[in-house]
């Protein structure tokens, strides 16, 4: 599964930092992390009222002693989340599909603190070598928050490495089709459990003050980590199903169903990009820039988010605390993840 592919408003001169930003998500289910996002299921179906009569009628003996047998219809063995073993896929109606994606493990609870982050100083225009440098460290970071709430819940974890290179030269030791990366945002192979990150792709190299771009490039790549802990977890499949299901059925279910996971992977990457220690953080004139409806496109249908409900989770990201709660974007009013 890869993820969404972002879309920059440039140029965005917001605040003297001069940010910029990554994402307008597109997802693909099936091919890599460009899947995610998705949408409710029509109303819940609720039982019809009783036929009534004008007189009441006293049941005869036989009627008295006989009980009208009802169809009933069983949950099925994936109405309810557990880690998908290999191969399996959750076979279940979009109703229930839904409800475990409203309601799993990581929809509540905590991200831990990270007790120690160091970021190495990065310009904004790094060489492979000091790209490579950042992102390693940010993925040490990220590794603690993501292995520890994956255990506290008792989730798989893998981490992920990242391999930085130079466009068009895609590594050939990537289990990923080549036709499968882009120039413009990495490419989060799942096969191989990497990051394969284009030199010269990140915000940081949209701001004008160095001392933001480490926690940018922090930030960028807890988006990626947002993919790893949907598939790692195998809740992504559960997504995909669902979104399978309503592909020929509820074109507009379809829809929503990738915008609400495209939010929550947002919302996700800001809330674990704020568990490390405040110096790695993004800067608080970075989290202004992101979460400010100005610097984002709408993207192009169906793969559309107002620039009003991607800043409006980012923000909440931020802001959470690490309640994962807080990123629930399955639960949330259609309004704001439209």
């Amino acid at each position: 599964m890869q993820p969404p592919a972002p879309q920059r408003k440039r140029p965005w001169a917001l605040l003297a930092v001069a940010a910029s930003c990554i994402l307008a998500m597109i997802l693909v289910v099936g091919g890599g992390i460009t899947f995610l996002a998705l949408n409710r299921g029509g109303p819940e179906p609720v039982a019809s009222d009783p036929t009534t009569t004008s007189e009441s009628i006293e049941p005869s003996d036989s009627e008295a002693t006989s009980t009208e047998e009802t169809p009933t219809t069983e949950a099925s063995d994936y109405s309810e989340f557990h880690v998908l073993g290999l191969g399996e896929f959750p076979e279940a109606t979009p109703e229930e599909l839904l409800g475990v994606m409203q309601d799993n493990p990581l929809t509540e609870g905590g991200l831990p603190d990270v007790g120690s982050c160091d970021l190495p100083a990065t310009p904004t225009a790094p060489s492979q070598e000091q790209l490579q440098a950042v992102l390693d460290a940010a993925s040490g970071c990220l590794n603690q928050v993501w292995s520890v709430a994956s255990s506290d819940r008792g989730l798989p974890w893998t981490a992920p490495d990242v391999v930085v290179y130079t466009w068009p030269d895609v590594p050939s030791s990537s289990s990923c089709e080549a036709d499968t990366f882009a120039e413009d945002f990495p490419r989060m192979c799942n096969l191989d459990s990497t990051i394969y990150w284009p030199l010269g792709y990140g915000t940081g190299t949209d701001l004008e003050d160095e001392a933001h771009v480490p926690g940018a490039y922090l930030w960028d790549l807890a988006y990626m980590y947002s993919n790893s802990a949907s598939w790692n977890s195998t809740l992504v499949f559960y997504q995909g199903e669902l979104r399978n299901q309503y592909e020929n059925t509820d074109p507009e279910a379809f829809d929503d169903a990738w915008r609400r996971n495209s939010l929550q992977w947002i919302c996700w990457a800001s809330a674990a990009s704020m568990q490390v220690t405040s110096a790695a953080q993004p800067s608080q004139e970075l989290r202004d820039a992101l979460g400010s409806p100005d610097a984002w496109e709408a993207g192009e249908p169906p793969n559309d988010i107002t620039p009003e409900n991607r800043a409006r989770w980012i923000s909440a990201g931020f802001d959470s605390g690490g309640d994962l709660a807080k990123c629930n974007t399955w639960t949330a009013e259609t309004e704001t993840v439209s």
